[in-house]
């Protein structure tokens, strides 16, 4: 096992606010945030059901849908896409398995990339969608895809870039007594939504043997980019807001983690 080196002081960031104000997550990444609930609640939700007037609300009217669906050739514009999901049979309907994940978010000013990942049907697209800030809202402009179905990837993790800084860290949590039980059960539904995060490697709620009530998690995460995405999830977002209340002093103490081999 890697020897690890603490390299940060405990410090209010992502885990660590007050409850009177909305975590730093928050603060730090409203557009991605605001940019993942768009993915959530109505890219993949309107995906799934087959509701183009929710899809609609996604696009940028000008949007082209580009690339390849079983080594075919794939361009549409909005009209003709929506029109295609308007005439199929929604995954839903259908009663096939659909999964709609995000792999990474990316912010630059006023532009933002993600990449996403939806399984339906017999299909296992691998999408690149540009986002572009109108008006203070998100929406899609360009939509590249490529089906993946039935192959596997030659990409190594070395060959990502960032994929070797994995993130580490502890975060640390007083329970007040009176929220014991339920702030228990978040942190196990916390734990079982993150470690479903394609980029988690880990997410694991201890106590302290000498005192029920002090929870330390250990977190690791593929990369930066998954990082990134764990914070922007619905149950991330969640959690934080439960919290509220139930915790000594409303804060939440985390220690970002380095392994000692890598610093050489």
């Amino acid at each position: 096992m890697k020897t690890i080196l603490l390299t940060a002081l405990r410090s209010c960031m992502l885990w660590g606010s007050e409850a009177q104000n909305k975590t730093k997550m928050e603060t730090n990444k409203p557009d991605s945030l605001a940019i993942s609930d768009v993915l959530e609640n109505r890219y993949f939700k309107g995906i799934y059901e087959g509701d183009v007037a929710l899809l609609t609300t996604v696009y940028h009217p000008g949007t082209l849908v580009l690339g390849d669906v079983k080594g075919q050739p794939y361009a549409k514009n909005l009209s003709q896409y929506l029109d295609g999901v308007k005439n199929r049979q929604s995954p839903k309907a259908s009663g096939k398995p659909f999964k709609g994940e995000i792999l990474s978010i990316k912010v630059v000013n006023s532009i933002a990339t993600a990449e996403v990942k939806v399984v339906m049907y017999d299909f296992v697209y691998q999408e690149f969608l540009s986002f572009h800030k109108i008006d203070e809202k998100w929406v899609l402009v360009n939509k590249m895809i490529t089906d993946t179905a039935g192959q596997q990837t030659s990409e190594k993790p070395s060959d990502i870039p960032g994929s070797e800084r994995k993130v580490n860290l502890v975060a640390y949590m007083e329970i007040l007594p009176a929220f014991q039980k339920e702030m228990k059960e978040a942190l196990a539904a916390m734990a079982a939504e993150s470690n479903r995060e394609p980029g988690c490697v880990q997410f694991v709620v201890n106590m302290r043997n000498d005192s029920p009530l002090s929870i330390v998690v250990y977190e690791e995460y593929k990369n930066d980019a998954a990082f990134e995405v764990h914070k922007t999830s619905a149950h991330a977002r969640n959690f934080f807001e439960f919290v509220k209340g139930k915790i000594v002093n409303d804060k939440i103490d985390v220690v970002l983690l380095t392994a000692v081999n890598s610093l050489y």
